[in-house]
């Protein structure tokens, strides 16, 4: 089969890449950003205008590519995944349709759709115009976000918030305990692979850098929401979930990721099993192997702090680095992209997802 990757700045291009041409896949790969570290394990690469800001270059660039190379499967990694789908002539994309991306992307329209599935989800409604935040164990967020930005968490007083009225603010219960998370791939609504993992090494913004699966008893349980939010949606997808680990050992979902994460990273100790996920190819599903995976380069630049040696050296010592072999390259890539969003007077995150974030309902335009 010909695959395309798309998204390919996201480290999973690594391990997907290695995966398909452990079956004798040919894989090429398309972005509006190029990293090296990346792109270096396909066959080509092609840079195509940034969705997000120039959406009819980019829709033009995408049938281009189509029509030249015939791909057989499309993957997008990233929130490219949205304006891949709005711009789709029927390509064979690995995702589901557009209606039902929002309806995962939405932090609103996820946990109605949970709730609806009978899974635990916490109190969560939209402010009104004008209404902002109020003291109390609340978290207050946009409805479509990433990275755990911009949330505001149990305000002490009451706090002005930016409007904006394609994204409107949500206000949801604060859940105490842990932060648990699980990333899935369906095909025709079943589950092909499952990994739940846990991480306590995290940038500021809230983006893991270090992913750590979870004991067999409380993934399987995971792994269950899993299993029933597929098959509501006949998902054929990627789908990533964070949750809550509340100290009463329920657990709570918070959101959704219909896209690659990090977690992916879990599954590629078998890659032949992890190319068949998606290709098609037996009916088991294909699980973590209870090894600890990492983002190298992220560990010694965010993870190295004082006081934090010595479960810094442990972790490090006992996870997969997904760089091996090119952490120079990797180094290169982010000293690239923050001199690029120091220019543009932007953090390093939000440069590296400006291009293509979806922060509106894309099925209304």
């Amino acid at each position: 089969m010909k695959i395309l990757l798309t998204g390919t700045r996201a480290p999973v291009t690594r391990d997907l890449a290695a995966a398909f041409a452990a079956r004798g896949h040919e894989v090429h790969g398309a972005d509006s950003l190029a990293a090296a570290s990346t792109t270096r394990t396909l066959n080509s690469f092609t840079l195509h205008a940034p969705p997000a800001q120039r959406f009819d270059a980019f829709a033009r660039d995408a049938q281009a590519l189509v029509d030249r190379l015939q791909p057989d499967l499309i993957l997008p990694l990233c929130e490219d995944i949205f304006y891949w789908t709005k711009a789709s002539q029927g390509w064979p994309l690995f995702a589901p349709d557009l209606k039902a991306l929002i309806q995962l992307h939405s932090k609103f329209e996820f946990v109605v759709l949970a709730d609806c599935l009978g899974l635990p989800v916490p109190q969560t409604r939209r402010l009104s115009p004008g209404e902002d935040a109020e003291p109390g164990d609340w978290v207050y967020k946009p409805e479509y976000s990433r990275f755990g930005r911009r949330l505001v968490i149990q305000p002490r007083q009451a706090q002005a918030l930016a409007r904006d009225p394609k994204n409107p603010w949500l206000r949801q219960a604060w859940i105490p305990g842990e932060d648990v998370c699980f990333h899935a791939i369906a095909r025709d609504g079943a589950l092909r692979a499952f990994a739940a993992y846990r991480s306590s090494w995290r940038t500021r913004g809230g983006a893991s850098y270090y992913f750590d699966p979870l004991e067999p008893e409380l993934a399987q349980r995971l792994e269950a929401m899993a299993a029933r939010l597929a098959a509501a949606l006949n998902l054929t997808g990627q789908f990533a979930c964070d949750l809550r680990h509340d100290p009463d050992g329920r657990l709570w979902l918070i959101e959704c990721n219909p896209r690659a994460t990090s977690g992916l990273h879990l599954l590629a100790h078998d890659p032949g099993a992890l190319s068949d996920a998606f290709t098609g190819g037996g009916d088991s599903i294909l699980r973590s192997d209870g090894r600890a995976t990492c983002i190298g380069p992220a560990m010694w630049l965010y993870g190295l702090r004082p006081g934090r040696y010595r479960p810094w050296r442990t972790d490090l010592r006992r996870a997969r680095n997904v760089f091996a072999g090119v952490t120079c390259a990797a180094v290169l890539d982010t000293m690239g992209f923050s001199l690029r969003a120091a220019l543009a007077g932007r953090n390093l995150q939000d440069f590296l997802t400006a291009d293509m974030e979806c922060n509106r309902d894309l099925t209304c335009t």
